[in-house]
């Protein structure tokens, strides 16, 4: 397990997918339908996401919500 808080842990697993696949904080906000300030703060730890919102970033990030989950060391 991370020794991150499990916020920041996912927070940076998300934002490293999301760079390594080459896609803006902005253009990854619009895919998923949500503002980029709330993508913003959960990349950075500062805000919990549901369940539902986890399984939305990890199907747009090509992922399960488990093997995202295990990117994050959770």
């Amino acid at each position: 397990m991370s020794t991150l808080k499990p916020q920041l842990a996912l927070g940076a697993a998300v934002k490293a997918r999301r760079m390594a696949l080459g896609v803006s904080q902005e253009d990854f906000a619009e895919q998923l339908g949500m503002h980029r300030t709330q993508l913003g703060h959960i990349e950075q730890g500062k805000k919990d996401c549901r369940l539902t919102t986890l399984i939305r970033l990890a199907d747009a990030l090509g992922l399960s919500a488990s093997t995202l989950l295990e990117a994050a060391k959770l």
